[in-house]
């Protein structure tokens, strides 16, 4: 009982000083943030071996995923509103692939993430307390981006996984965060995600996030209550394209998702 006590007082602590501060703010913010994708990973680690046994192991992202949701949408006051869910039931097993911003991108995981899809992620991320032992659990895909494989036979290795477990994947194209100052952006998209759909044969349903800028700056210690939009798009099909000549693709589909996102972002706050 000394443990919940101490993080009563320290709440109230940190309640007291985000009223006079808008760093302590952010920063009391970011710890809710922090407990409830724990609170999530500690879910999905008890129900993991339940779901294994009823043959639905990759839904345990969809529970830890929905738990981190609704737990950080109570706290912090940030809900996700989706558009074109329709494309995305209809196209499973497929690749997902959203654009990247901020860490609360995970937030838009835990609102539209799909029951057995599974995440592709760097080896080293399996060995985090948590989040790693709740990923191994559900059956997630870890790869070795410093090995001497190439993307083609590392990405056909991954899809030949994934064929066997019939589940789709969760994919950032771009390969790490896009910060614009200049307005919403996408970096350029890497093939990664084009090459797992062209060797599992699934299509790619691009998955569009509006601009965070006036809910969360980490640069500012900003972060408000407030509404994000999502927009899935219809799904990309891949079928008679050539592995040799998927770089138009690529890029027609960034040059897609790049429009959606102007849209449906709204202005950005001048402070």
């Amino acid at each position: 009982m000394h443990w919940l006590l101490w993080a009563a007082l320290l709440e109230a602590l940190l309640a007291g000083a985000a009223l006079l501060s808008r760093r302590a703010r952010f920063f009391r913010s970011m710890l809710h943030f922090t407990l409830c994708a724990a609170v999530g990973s500690v879910v999905g680690i008890v129900a993991a071996p339940v779901l294994w046994a009823c043959g639905r192991r990759a839904s345990t992202n969809w529970l830890v995923a929905r738990t981190f949701y609704y737990a950080a949408r109570a706290v912090l006051g940030i809900s996700v509103e989706v558009e074109g869910a329709e494309h995305l039931r209809g196209a499973q097993p497929c690749v997902l692939a959203s654009n990247h911003q901020t860490m609360l991108d995970l937030l838009v995981l835990g609102r539209v993430f799909p029951m057995q899809t599974v995440i592709l992620a760097k080896k080293a991320i399996s060995y985090y307390p948590l989040v790693g032992w709740f990923m191994r659990l559900a059956g997630d895909i870890f790869i070795s981006r410093g090995s001497r494989q190439s993307a083609s036979d590392m990405f056909r290795a991954a899809s030949a996984e994934l064929r066997a477990k019939n589940v789709s994947v969760w994919f950032f194209p771009e390969g790490t965060r896009g910060r614009f100052d200049d307005g919403p952006g996408l970096l350029p998209f890497k093939q990664g995600a084009f090459l797992l759909a062209y060797h599992a044969r699934v299509p790619v349903v691009p998955v569009v996030v509006m601009d965070f800028h006036n809910i969360y700056n980490r640069r500012r210690f900003w972060c408000a209550p407030g509404s994000v939009r999502v927009k899935i798009l219809e799904p990309v099909s891949l079928d008679g394209i050539a592995e040799d000549n998927l770089r138009p693709l690529i890029d027609s589909t960034r040059e897609r998702m790049l429009a959606e996102l102007r849209l449906i972002s709204p202005a950005r706050a001048a402070n």
